[in-house]
């Protein structure tokens, strides 16, 4: 398998030319797009894969998909640019993860047939053949994602009373579910010639029931003909999971009710709130009255001096600075959840463990079911309510930051490795200062990690002669005979090239083969007149002619040694026989005796005359 590592977040739209942008090193005579900068930027950081996203063509098209702000914000599919990022791809020797970047494609099965439709076709806006139809033959680096993050919550089977009766129970359900869409998608991509890698997603990467610990049991099983499968995680520490969940008691009552205001966290009604102390926000106006209010940063004054420290615990919101005033406001409360009286949150030691246990989530999946793992997203990016100290999509907290280096060091270091692509290194973020590369950019979490590079290998171009093939291995001379060449692309993209036969160095003809996508055989055929200088030992080669960028000719050209035997044939070897060589061979090279009876002046003479077939005149 190859070892991927690279970052999501571009989008085939941000293929387009930046006018802003430097020269293109791709398409000469324009500015380089965001898209082309931001692969730069990764190669040049020692990755070797991106991740190019559109939106969800299906749950768009029904209106569901709510989880992106305008439903189409990742951009319409083009197929004009998924070939320019493919081309950017190219330039830089890259893997492309072409992320169909849905969550809702799975709610019924108007939604499944469009989503198969969209990929296969016929479809109006992605072609007679879909997606995969009109790229599969244009680049082997290529790693299809048929849906970024399945919502299990929006399947059929969760709506069904047994499912939200028993919502852990149903999680196998779900997960079969899932595995059956994925399944229906591999299938036609196979039956369509597709051979190209494809991920397969954790159900838990979108959010599920079980904890922690199960989360392997959530992965899709699926059988592939290729053997070309990737089982993803989405690898992030969402925040209110890791600690106790915090509200404003706006009546002081002790209880979470009407009028009260959840800060961290989702409180059911009724829960009993509990107050803490050491629980501050940041006193904006050093007014000894200032309450807490919506948007204010909180934090766990652990050493109780009234002020942000380098000990102390960030509760949500940007975190402040060393030495920032804090206050405390009694209505601010939490859950209690532990019953030890004090507020936890998290720490390095809870990325430490959340780290290890998704580690483990990940070898289960290669022990249980065999697959290798690219985890297609991951990242610092830890909720609204994260106390950052970056904050937006392409920002971190100090203890997401902390859960990221682990997993790397673990997919690196811990027997084999494991691949991954981060989010988001993106123009689009809001984090500041992110400007085009998102959090690859110089200062952000990006470039404060510590990681193994991933190898750039070039782009490979390679045909090979595989078979060389005659019906017979001893022909009778003047045979026509069928001769069967097939040639094999092994490299990275489509090539053309000439294919030449020979026997004995004498040409014997040409064949040109166009546009054979990569991993591809294609089988052309020659006729040849055996024995044109007689009988004997005739050495037939075929010959595939270099194309550019080969280096290696040894696989190039084959050959095999065929007897061309004298006397007559049975009939040709091959296709294409006609009566007239039936007849012509049947009696080619036979001298029979006749019978002539010649009357000469009234005086029958009656002789013995030998001829041959081969000529049209007689002796006397």
């Amino acid at each position: 398998m190859p070892i991927l590592g690279g970052w999501g977040g571009t989008r085939l739209k941000d293929t387009s030319q930046n006018l802003t942008g430097p020269a293109s090193l791709v398409f000469p005579g324009e500015r380089a797009s965001n898209f082309e900068q931001i692969a730069l930027e990764q190669v040049q950081s020692g990755y070797n894969t991106i991740r190019a996203s559109f939106a969800p063509h299906c749950s768009v098209r029904y209106g569901l998909n709510s989880n992106a702000s305008p439903q189409d914000f990742m951009g319409t599919y083009s197929a004009t640019q998924l070939a320019r990022s493919l081309r950017i791809a190219r330039q830089f020797n890259m893997w492309i993860v072409v992320d169909y970047h849905g969550y809702s494609d799975f709610t019924n099965s108007t939604l499944v047939n469009c989503w198969l439709n969209f990929w296969f076709g016929p479809n109006s806006d992605s072609g007679p053949t879909g997606v995969v139809g009109e790229f599969m033959g244009n680049y082997s680096r290529i790693v299809w994602e048929p849906l970024n993050e399945p919502a299990s919550g929006s399947f059929p089977v969760s709506s069904t009373a047994w499912c939200q009766q028993n919502p852990l129970q149903c999680e196998g359900n779900k997960t079969r579910y899932a595995a059956a869409q994925y399944q229906a998608w591999l299938d036609a991509a196979r039956q369509l010639g597709d051979t190209h890698w494809v991920v397969v997603q954790n159900l838990c990467s979108y959010g599920c029931s079980r904890d922690r610990s199960h989360w392997y049991l959530n992965y899709p099983n699926v059988t592939d003909s290729q053997n070309r499968v990737f089982e993803s995680l989405h690898t992030y520490m969402y925040y209110p999971a890791f600690m106790e969940h915090v509200a404003y008691d706006s009546n002081s009552n002790g209880i979470f009710d009407s009028g009260d205001i959840p800060i961290v966290g989702s409180i059911a009604n009724g829960a009993i709130l509990t107050g803490d102390p050491k629980i501050e926000f940041v006193n904006t106006t050093n007014s000894q009255n200032e309450p807490w209010s919506a948007g204010k940063a909180i934090a766990y004054d652990a050493t109780s001096d009234g002020r942000y420290n380098a000990g102390d615990i960030p509760v949500t919101g940007t975190v402040p600075s060393i030495g920032t005033p804090l206050k405390f406001d009694p209505k601010v409360e939490f859950v209690n959840s532990n019953g030890n009286g004090i507020w936890d949150g998290w720490s390095n030691a809870t990325a430490d463990n959340a780290a290890h246990q998704d580690y483990l989530t990940m070898l289960n999946e290669t022990v249980r079911q065999g697959w290798p793992i690219l985890n297609t997203e991951g990242g610092a990016s830890c909720s609204t309510t994260c106390p950052y100290v970056v904050p937006g999509p392409a920002g971190y907290s100090s203890v997401s930051l902390r859960y990221v280096q682990d997993i790397i060091d673990l997919a690196d270091n811990s027997g084999l490795r494991i691949g991954r692509l981060f989010w988001a290194a993106a123009s689009w973020t809001s984090t500041p200062n992110a400007g085009i590369y998102g959090a690859l950019n110089p200062g952000q979490w990006g470039t404060l990690i510590e990681y193994n590079s991933f190898p750039i290998i070039p782009i490979l171009h390679d045909v090979a002669v595989d078979v060389l093939h005659v019906t017979d291995g001893i022909i009778p001379v003047g045979t026509r005979v069928q001769v069967n060449v097939t040639v094999h692309n092994l490299g990275d993209e489509p090539e053309t090239t000439s294919i030449m036969l020979y026997a004995n160095n004498t040409t014997v003809g040409a064949q040109v083969v166009t546009s054979l996508p990569p991993e591809t055989v294609r089988e052309t055929s020659f006729t040849w007149y055996a024995g044109g200088s007689g009988p004997g030992l005739y050495v037939l080669k075929a010959v595939a002619n270099q194309v550019r960028g080969e280096t290696d000719l040894s696989d190039n050209y084959q050959t095999i040694t065929v007897t061309v035997r004298p006397g007559a044939s049975s009939g040709t070897s091959g296709a294409g026989t006609g009566v007239f060589d039936l007849f012509r061979n049947l009696f080619l090279s036979i001298y029979f005796p006749i019978l002539a009876v010649v009357i000469l002046g009234g005086i029958t003479i009656a002789f013995r005359h030998r001829f041959s077939l081969k000529t049209s005149t007689t002796s006397p």
